[in-house]
């Protein structure tokens, strides 16, 4: 009796070690499974970081471009404005000559005459000084009695040429002339060298021109009638080349290049002459 119970025992302590053996068995299962999920999760979280960081670094690069390209830009279009904002030339306004002065009068045996002295005008700029100067020189004399001045003029692309002429005794010889080349870009009296360069001349052609056509007038009007050495010695003075080169170009009323070369000496009355002629 003694040993079945002794039998009963020992197989009933295998059957509680067998069981707790499959008990323990379960826990492997469960340790797979946090392993399992711990493997999962750690990949999946270090792949996105990398993900969203690098296309993060492409696009600040691409932004750097873009704002470098943009600062670019603006100098190219500066540049490109300022080429663009090259200013044209003005053009030149409509010009006229008019009477600044003009009054009539008589004088006996000689008949009417009228005395009158310009101005310019050229839309667009200030021709207050040139008038001026003319109103200046000319007034006093056109408001005398007896005497007489006149005016002609040419007006070419870029001046305006006027010659004055004034006579001290209405009737009688004895003419002198003045001459104003006019700018019609600005206004201003023109210089002997600007004048020559707008007719396409230089200075040593001008003189050349200048002294050839005095020697003619010389020979034809003075030296055939008169040889005397104090004629000559007129001649010699009016072809030297302080005479020659103060003689001033102009343009007459029709449109012909000519020179004034005023107060030469020659024989007459007043042993000067204003002589202008073509050229």
């Amino acid at each position: 009796m003694s040993k079945r119970i002794i039998a009963v025992f020992m197989l009933a302590s295998m059957l509680f070690s067998l069981a707790a053996c499959n008990g323990s068995g379960l826990l492997p299962s469960k340790e797979s499974t946090s392993e399992t999920t711990s493997v999962t999760e750690e990949p999946s979280s270090s792949e996105t970081t990398e993900s969203e960081q690098e296309p993060t670094t492409e696009e600040t690069t691409a932004s750097e471009e873009t704002t470098k390209e943009e600062t670019t830009t603006p100098e190219t279009t500066s540049e490109t404005t300022t080429e663009a904002a090259t200013p044209t030339p003005k053009p030149i306004g409509k010009t006229i000559v008019t009477n600044a002065y003009s009054r009539s009068f008589k004088v006996p045996i000689y008949g009417k005459f009228t005395t009158k002295y310009p101005k310019v005008t050229i839309e667009g700029v200030s021709t207050s000084e040139i008038n001026q100067e003319i109103a200046k020189k000319f007034s006093p004399i056109a408001k005398k009695n007896d005497s007489v001045v006149k005016y002609s003029y040419y007006i070419g692309e870029k001046y305006v040429s006027i010659m004055i002429t004034v006579n001290l005794d209405a009737g009688m010889e004895g003419d002198e002339y003045y001459v104003y080349n006019v700018s019609r870009e600005t206004g201003k009296k023109l210089s002997k060298n600007e004048m020559l360069e707008l007719l396409g001349l230089t200075s040593s052609s001008f003189n050349s021109k200048v002294k050839s056509s005095v020697k003619k007038w010389w020979k034809t009007e003075i030296l055939k009638y008169d040889k005397s050495k104090k004629t000559k010695k007129m001649y010699n003075t009016a072809i030297a080349s302080k005479s020659i080169n103060s003689a001033v170009p102009f343009v007459n009323s029709k449109g012909k290049k000519c020179y004034l070369l005023r107060h030469m000496k020659a024989p007459g009355q007043c042993e000067y002459t204003d002589l202008y002629e073509k050229i």
